[in-house]
């Protein structure tokens, strides 16, 4: 093994330096230890010493001499660039000096070489490359094999695709072939991906009758019906009915067939223009020009099929003694975290609240020390928290402006609020003694609507916002006493029994979209019926004038 990788170094050596340098190295040694020799003799001479130590160097270095000679002699004579050509290193032929060397030889002389020859091809019977010894040349390369999934399926399919013709005139041949043994080609050939797979017409409607009925039923009814369904399936697939199937139980009904709207010959909109009924023959004589204008007719829009979506959930309304407890349940759970918080240090803890009546409780020895000093500091914590206190109370305190609009907003609604209208209709049978109120009332409650009298009946008309509305309605229905507003009062009926007495009543209360008048116009005495109706007619809302008319209260009763 040492010999091996002595021979292995000395390889390398030569092929990173040549041989003219390795002799010019054993030449100049050889000078070195001659001259070491001479001077050592002559030192001897003079000194007639000779020391052991250079003896024994100069016996190793001439030992050393003669196995690199012996070594150098039993190699053959190579040229150098042969030898770095066989190693790989290129040379160039401008640079590379030309050396002649022989073994022995310490010299040598520098002649620039010609340029190299072009490699010449060989090749042998066969095609194949081969060097000057005659050697194969390998020229094939290491394939990249890609490790992809889907590259290393595509080479194995390709590759089936080449084999499978051996493959199947092999199955053919012999009758001892094994289809289980080679490829299996179904694992590398993707099978065919299939085609759409409608359903049935009214399958899922049957089975969700079949769910239902097997839940209400039993599973014996739901199989009872799906054998009937399967006798009905094949009955329409012959030509005959088949005489087998029998009628189904009252329990399970067969599942509703929806009916195809018939195509129809003409269209609805498209009927309306043409005379002749049909599409064949369409010419400016048979059109209908006067249902051609220059308006454009929209179609009439028609419902959804689809359902209303529901509605979302509302907010459940808590009552008054709910709101106080839910207030209290939310104010302890603040007050348990704020307490978490400081436990957990990172909230400072508040100062103690330290008072005349607590002084010795909380201070304890401080507060004996110097007792004027602490009262006054007492007090004036004290005055500086009520302090605080009046600015808090301050700061939420309205302005003037904000406190009208929240009195405004609480006795006649949210001016915003555009969708609230209320409109109430009053039918009274003499109105021209407590007029004044009527119309008072109206003006402060913020009303629009008219009030008109006639012989015969007044009617008054109100529209505004619920809480007005309210206490509008209080005031006509049970403040005023309206047979005590009759002339004479209640004696004067008592006196007269074929006279009416006098009264009030609601004949209609809803809500509308905007209100009708744009003010309120007032207590007006018309003298016909007529021109009273015709304050209502201006205003759009004249059903409101006949619904006071007509209306009985013995039939509202």
């Amino acid at each position: 093994m040492e010999i091996h990788s002595a021979a292995r170094r000395l390889m390398v050596v030569l092929s990173r330096r040549s041989i003219l340098h390795l002799l010019l190295r054993c030449h100049l040694l050889i000078l070195f230890l001659q001259s070491a020799d001479g001077t050592a003799n002559s030192s001897a001479g003079r000194s007639g010493s000779l020391s052991l130590d250079a003896l024994a160097k100069a016996k190793k270095a001439l030992q050393l001499k003669k196995e690199l000679s012996g070594k150098l002699k039993r190699l053959p004579a190579i040229p150098s660039q042969e030898i770095a050509t066989k190693m790989g290193f290129r040379q160039d032929p401008q640079f590379s000096p030309s050396i002649n060397m022989l073994p022995g030889t310490c010299s040598g002389l520098n002649v620039p070489q010609r340029p190299a020859k072009a490699p010449v091809l060989c090749l042998d019977a066969q095609g194949r490359e081969i060097d000057e010894h005659g050697n194969v040349i390998s020229m094939t390369k290491p394939s990249n094999l890609s490790t992809l999934k889907v590259n290393i399926n595509k080479q194995k399919k390709d590759a089936f695709q080449i084999i499978k013709p051996g493959l199947e005139s092999l199955a053919k041949s012999t009758v001892h072939f094994d289809e289980r043994m080679g490829i299996n080609p179904t694992k590398l050939l993707r099978p065919k991906r299939p085609g759409f797979q409608f359903i049935e017409e009214g399958k899922l409607s049957r089975q969700a009758e079949l769910q239902r009925i097997k839940n209400q039923f039993g599973e014996a009814q739901a199989k009872e019906l799906k054998v009937k369904q399967a006798h009905l399936a094949e009955a329409k697939v012959e030509a005959d009915m088949n005489p087998k199937l029998i009628e189904i139980a009252p329990g399970g009904r067969p599942p509703k067939q929806k009916q195809k709207e018939e195509i129809p010959d003409i269209e609805p909109w498209d009927s309306k223009i043409l005379i002749s009924a049909t599409y064949e023959d369409i010419s400016l004589e048979k059109l209908n020009m006067d249902k051609i204008t220059i308006y454009v007719q929209h179609p009439e829009p028609l419902e959804p099929p689809a359902k209303p979506m529901t509605p979302p959930p509302q907010p459940l309304k808590l009552t008054n003694n709910e709101q106080k407890k839910y207030r209290t349940q939310r104010r302890l759970a603040t007050e348990k975290d704020r307490q978490e918080m400081i436990r957990q240090g990172l909230l400072e803890p508040p100062d103690p609240k330290v008072k005349m009546s607590n002084l010795m409780k909380v201070l304890g020895a401080q507060a004996t020390q110097d007792p004027t000093r602490m009262e006054m500091e007492i007090r004036a914590a004290a005055a500086e928290r009520e302090q605080a206190h009046v600015d808090r109370n301050t700061a939420r305190k309205l302005t003037p402006s904000e406190r009208r609009k929240k009195k405004e907003r609480k006795l006649f609604g949210d001016p915003n609020d555009t969708l609230d209208c209320t409109v109430c209709v009053y039918r009274i049978r003499d109105l021209s003694h407590r007029r004044f109120k009527v119309d008072v009332n109206a003006r402060d409650n913020r009303l629009t609507g008219a009030a008109v009298i006639t012989d015969g009946v007044s009617v008054v008309v109100v529209e505004g916002r619920k809480q007005s509305i309210k206490r509008y309605n209080q005031l006509m229905m049970n403040r005023i006493d309206w047979a005590a507003a009759a002339v004479g009062g209640k004696d004067n009926a008592a006196d007269e029994p074929d006279r009416q007495v006098n009264s009030c009543a609601l004949v209609w209360r809803g809500s509308v979209v905007k209100p009708a008048f744009p003010r309120w116009f007032g207590v007006r005495k018309c003298l016909s019926e007529a021109a009273a109706k015709k304050l209502f007619v201006d205003a759009k809302v004249a059903h409101y004038w006949d619904l006071a008319v007509n209306f009985s209260e013995d039939s509202s009763c």
